[in-house]
C-alpha cells in the first residue's frame, strides 16, 4: 500500500473537526476525560463566532464534544455558519435530543454515536423516527450510525443493527477502543471470539469514503478494522485539507494532534500550516483523518516529495 486519498471530490476544502465542548449527559466508561465530562463551562457564543470568522471560506465544518447539542446556544452557532456561508456543516451526537430537534437543525449531515450503556433503544427509536418520518422537503438530513459496539452489550449491537438494515439507514460496526489502557488500537481480548468474528464480518453499510492504491474503495471504519491503518513515516496532508479545534481552542492539524499545536483560535494566535507533515503514529485510528491524503514517501522520488514538503534536503 503506497496512498491514501478521499473517495469525494472535496479535499481542497478544509475539513475541520470542531469539539465545541466537554461537556456531555453521557459518561462512557471508554470515553477519555481529555474530550468530556459532566461540569465543564461551555465556551462563549461570541467567541465561538468569531473564530467561525477566521476559518477558511470553504471550510467544512464537523462538530462534535463532549455532546455539541448540550451547548445552550449550539443552535445559534449553527445559524451563524449558514450565515457565514460555510460550505458543509456536521454534527455528531449521542442522539439523546429529539428527533423534532434534529429535524430543525440546519446543517447537512448528522452522525449518530449509538452507545450501549445506557438509553440506547430511545436513542435508536430517535433515529428511526428521524429516518422515516414525513418531514417538509430539505428538513431530513442524509445520516450515518456509529454503532459503538460494547463487548458486554453484543446482543444489543445485534439487534440494533438488525433494525437499522430494516430501514435501510447506513452505519459502521465500531470496536471499542479502551482509552484508559495502554493500546494503540483496540483491545479485542474483551471480546468472544464469536462475536469479534461477526464485527469483523459486517463491512460498513456506508458508502465508501477512501481510496487505496487508486484502485481499491474502502470505507474509514473499515481500513480501521482491518488494519490498514499504518501510515507511520508517510508524509500526510493533515493541516492542509483538514484541521482540529479543541475544547479550549487550541488548534490541530488533525484529531491524532500530530505535530503538536497550531495555536489557539480563540485567542488569536492561530496560523495555517503551508505544508505536509510526516506522520509519527503506529496507527490512524480517528476515521475522521483516514481520508486525508496519505503518501507512502520512501516510494518516492525527490520532485514528488518536493510536491508536499517544498525543498527540504533531509526529506
Amino acid at each position: 500500500m503506497y496512498k491514501v486519498t478521499s473517495a469525494y471530490t472535496h479535499q481542497h476544502m478544509m475539513k475541520v473537526e470542531w469539539n465545541i465542548g466537554k461537556r456531555c449527559n453521557y459518561d462512557c466508561e471508554y470515553c477519555p476525560s481529555l474530550i468530556h465530562d459532566n461540569f465543564s463551562s461551555h465556551t462563549d457564543i461570541e467567541i465561538l463566532k468569531a473564530a467561525v470568522d477566521k476559518l477558511p471560506s470553504n471550510a467544512r465544518i464537523s462538530f462534535t464534544g463532549g455532546e455539541p447539542t448540550v451547548h445552550p446556544n449550539f443552535e445559534e452557532l449553527i445559524s451563524y455558519c449558514v450565515k457565514r456561508d460555510k460550505s458543509w456543516i456536521n454534527v455528531t451526537t449521542n442522539g439523546t435530543r429529539t428527533s423534532l430537534y434534529y429535524l430543525r437543525l440546519p446543517v447537512h449531515h448528522i452522525v449518530f454515536s449509538l452507545h450501549f450503556e445506557k438509553d440506547w433503544d430511545r436513542v435508536l427509536n430517535t433515529i428511526l423516527n428521524y429516518a422515516s418520518c414525513d418531514a417538509e422537503p430539505g428538513m431530513r438530513k442524509p445520516c450515518m450510525i456509529n454503532i459503538m459496539a460494547h463487548p458486554d452489550k453484543m446482543t444489543e449491537v445485534r439487534n440494533a443493527t438488525r433494525k437499522l438494515d430494516g430501514y435501510n439507514i447506513p452505519y459502521a460496526i465500531r470496536r471499542i477502543r479502551w482509552t484508559n489502557d495502554d493500546h494503540n488500537l483496540f483491545d479485542d481480548m474483551r471480546y468472544e471470539q464469536t462475536d469479534l468474528d461477526w464485527i469483523l464480518s459486517k463491512d460498513a453499510t456506508v458508502a465508501p469514503n477512501c481510496i487505496i492504491d487508486n484502485r481499491e474503495k474502502m470505507h474509514a471504519n473499515d481500513v480501521i478494522k482491518f488494519h490498514k491503518n499504518k501510515f507511520k513515516g508517510w508524509a500526510c496532508t493533515a493541516g492542509l485539507e483538514s484541521l482540529m479545534i479543541n475544547w479550549d481552542g487550541e488548534v490541530h492539524r488533525a484529531t491524532c494532534r500530530v505535530g503538536g499545536s497550531l495555536g489557539n483560535i480563540y485567542k488569536g494566535t492561530f496560523n495555517l500550516p503551508e505544508t505536509s507533515i510526516i506522520c509519527t503514529r503506529d496507527y490512524c485510528t480517528c476515521a475522521a483523518d483516514i481520508p486525508l491524503t496519505k503518501v507512502n514517501v520512501q516510494a518516492l522520488g525527490r520532485s514528488e516529495k518536493n510536491l508536499y514538503f517544498g525543498s527540504d534536503p533531509d526529506l
